[in-house]
């Protein structure tokens, strides 16, 4: 399956605009990411859920439901290997939900391989960023996705 050609491809905005998702079960890699996010690349908004489930839960909560614009993300960071659904399940449902279609999603993991990267590729990510992520390279590739560059972070 390749995902990617089936959706529209993603606008770029502005970092200090930007709302951003980060969908991590370490607790280590979440509070990273969401301080690079914060302080490094000072994106509008952030937040973090640890599962696809709790991502889920979110998106119908009355924080969410009350301020449905909360909820149009730009960008998700998407962990591969999360408790009981794994990345590549959140993001098949995530690709059937129109509010997402111009959501960039992409792939975190420590999975990195070319194999492993190609894979996340075909399954529709809009790209990958290797785990642990680095405090010198993640802020800038955050930029430069939000700007409409796709990153396929190889080590």
């Amino acid at each position: 399956m390749v995902g990617a050609a089936l959706r529209p491809k993603p606008t770029s905005v502005a970092a200090t605009q930007a709302k951003v998702m980060v969908i991590e079960d370490n607790v280590d890699s979440m509070n990273l990411a969401l301080l690079l996010l914060r302080e490094r690349v000072q994106v509008a908004y952030c937040n973090a859920r640890a599962s696809g489930d709790a991502f889920f839960n979110w998106l119908s909560s009355p924080q969410v439901q009350q301020n449905p614009s909360l909820g149009m993300l730009d960008l998700i960071l998407l962990d591969i290997r999360i408790p009981r659904e794994n990345g590549y399940m959140v993001l098949q449902k995530l690709h059937v939900l129109p509010d997402f279609k111009r959501t960039k999603i992409v792939a975190m993991s420590a999975y990195s391989s070319r194999e492993d990267v190609e894979k996340m590729r075909l399954a529709g990510f809009d790209g990958f960023v290797a785990k642990p992520v680095s405090v010198k390279t993640f802020p800038d590739y955050i930029v430069r996705i939000l700007r409409g560059e796709t990153i396929w972070d190889l080590y």
